[in-house]
């Protein structure tokens, strides 16, 4: 039997209940003897690969790119230590970068965060080559953005195609002050799905 249960510290772990005959020399049975072992790990890892594949489905849906930035945002933003998050790509005609969707962020700290030049400081921080786990990762302005924002954990994750960083996918977390390898991974895997559902309509809109 697998159900949930509120720990002492106020979290929500999954259990699974096992139960054991136990018999005398004769095979007559004594006892019954219990076990719960907690099962959170593997629930999770069931539930975001489930959250994965449900994603591919509905991407192959469609071949609109806001429709698919939406889908991804909403898929990950499932996972319960992230509760905010936004999507960046890149306008090669303007050379800026712009946040093309977003959840679970407010208007004010949206207004400061839309859109940078390419090659400006700030660019590079929400623009890297690799993911990103550490708030002290961010110059001075953008950590007190953060702060204000109430933010305490980031995950800042390219998406590459053929070399390049066509864009970047962006999490945030209001009440972790990490986010956990397993959720790491998750959107790791997330990012190199979309990118190839987003890269060739990217594609095609720069020949049209």
């Amino acid at each position: 039997m697998e159900y949930r249960i509120l720990t002492g510290n106020g979290s929500i772990r999954w259990v699974e209940e096992r139960t054991y005959i136990q018999r005398d020399d004769e095979g007559n049975v004594t006892h019954y003897q219990g076990i719960v072992v907690d099962i959170t790990e593997r629930k999770e890892a069931q539930e975001m690969l489930e959250i994965q594949r449900e994603l591919g489905i509905a991407l192959n849906s469609t071949w609109n790119l806001q429709s698919m930035l939406n889908l991804v945002l909403d898929a990950c933003l499932r996972v319960k230590e992230i509760d905010a998050g936004g999507i960046y790509l890149k306008d090669e005609l303007l050379d800026q970068i712009n946040l093309v969707a977003y959840r679970g962020l407010s208007p004010e700290f949206v207004k400061k965060i839309y859109a940078y030049r390419a090659d400006s400081p700030e660019a590079k921080q929400v623009w890297t080559e690799k993911p990103v786990y550490k708030l002290s990762f961010f110059a001075e302005e953008m950590a007190d953005l953060l702060r204000k924002e109430k933010i305490t954990a980031i995950a800042v994750i390219p998406m590459k195609h053929r070399g390049e960083v066509i864009g970047s996918l962006n999490f945030a977390s209001h009440t972790v002050d990490r986010i956990p390898q397993n959720i790491r991974n998750f959107l790791e895997s997330i990012a190199l799905q979309v990118v190839n559902h987003i890269a060739p309509i990217r594609i095609e809109a720069d020949f049209i």
